[in-house]
């Protein structure tokens, strides 16, 4: 018989597992279900964490804030913003491209899929801001790793581990997060009138020097239209460099950035646009409302500059982030989509699939990954944390 359990708490986590763990009956594991990231499961029951929602400690002083795994990612970002502090990692809104409006979800979402957005460059993954955690494995049994303050590191592979694992390891009950202060100013670097090989040479010269940008980012001439800015032009690629700081310095570093790129046309983004042109590269605003597939692919730079030139004639849109390591790519044709994951195969790289169509989610990868052990460790890794594999069955690899 088919069933929806919503628990309350980390007991009634561990008893409903335990009791599935009996009988070997597979679990779809979920929070507010609003990211639609990997293989479609089969399973009669489902475990929601939705319900199990709040702050449980909250520290502004030790960096830190203790949450349960159903709070929602808007409720934090509230708290936080209280103090001037915010999740360094930009966690991105994936709602824009399943519904077309913000839906960020819930904070265990969030982790199980390792989401970051543009500060991932210079602040680390989200896997790096978790301190540590508590949750039920495969078996029902709970288990705890890591600290709740920054300088406790115990444990934090094990954070890493669980982060990005889309819920196959363990229902995560309670989360510990890094938190960071949020810049007291900020502007955006904008260059146009470039294409990919100068962009990314761009990348790594201003990424190679010493003017700490906190986000870099590329729009060919073809993908710039949905940018909300009037000061962007629609007409023209747009590159841009994020600089953050206090307000001295960030001008002095703008300064800096216009005597390297002087032969460049240039628009400075203020304060107030900074934050908008931001969030729309972070959502991914500009593949809202559209069926395609979307993906995103992670190449070293020399790869990715390959990586465009190979697939120019295709017809897809993409933009670079990261400094160049990732292309958010959104295409129609499922033989394109093919063609990227053997790229990434052969060159270093790997492509996760954001979204996609319920006929691809029951039938084909959605992890491709040019290092085949990591594959085998997420086998390992599986056996070890869910020995009967009866969570989130299939959600990463078919037969795992």
């Amino acid at each position: 018989m088919s069933g929806f359990y919503s628990a309350k708490s980390e007991q009634e986590v561990s008893d409903f597992i335990f009791e599935n763990f009996n009988k070997s009956s597979p679990l779809e594991i979920v929070g507010y279900n609003s990211k639609k990231i990997g293989r479609i499961i089969q399973s009669s029951q489902t475990l929601s964490l939705g319900s199990m929602s709040g702050i449980l400690e909250y520290f502004p002083e030790e960096l830190y804030i203790k949450v349960l795994p159903g709070t929602s990612i808007e409720e934090i970002e509230s708290e936080l913003r209280k103090k001037n502090q915010f999740l360094g990692f930009e966690p991105n809104d994936l709602g824009y491209i399943y519904s077309g409006k913000s839906n960020p979800g819930s904070i265990g979402g969030v982790v199980s899929c390792n989401l970051s957005g543009p500060g991932r460059y210079k602040n680390g993954a989200l896997r790096d801001h978790v301190l540590g955690f508590k949750a039920v494995n495969g078996s029902g049994a709970k288990i705890k790793s890591g600290g709740t303050v920054v300088k406790n590191v115990t444990g934090y592979d094990l954070s890493k581990v669980i982060s990005g694992s889309y819920g196959t390891l363990c229902a995560v009950t309670e989360i510990n997060l890094k938190v960071s202060p949020i810049p007291e100013h900020e502007e955006t670097f904008l260059i146009n009138n470039i294409d990919y090989i100068q962009a990314l040479e761009i990348f790594q010269i201003a990424l190679d020097s010493s003017l700490e940008i906190s986000g870099a980012c590329f729009f060919p001439h073809d993908n710039v239209s949905f940018l909300t800015l009037n000061d962007v032009k629609k007409d023209t690629s747009a590159l841009g460099l994020r600089i953050q700081g206090p307000k001295t310095s960030v001008i002095e570093r703008i300064q800096s950035l216009k005597k390297i790129f002087k032969d460049k046309s240039v628009i400075i983004l203020d304060v107030y646009q900074t934050s908008i042109f931001w969030r729309e590269v972070k959502n991914l605003e500009g593949y809202a409302n559209t069926d395609d597939s979307i993906c995103k692919i992670s190449l070293p730079i020399t790869n990715m500059r390959n990586f465009i030139k190979y697939f120019e004639n295709v017809k897809y849109k993409y933009f670079l982030d990261w400094g160049g390591n990732v292309a958010w790519c959104s295409l129609s044709n499922q033989q394109d989509l093919d063609q990227m994951r053997i790229f990434c195969l052969k060159h270093d790289g790997h492509l996760t699939v954001l979204r996609a169509d319920d006929n691809f989610r029951k039938s084909e990868e959605f992890l491709t990954y040019s290092n085949s052990s990591l594959r085998i460790l997420s086998k390992k890794l599986k056996e070890s944390f869910d020995p009967k594999g009866i969570l989130n069955p299939n959600k990463m690899y078919s037969g795992i």
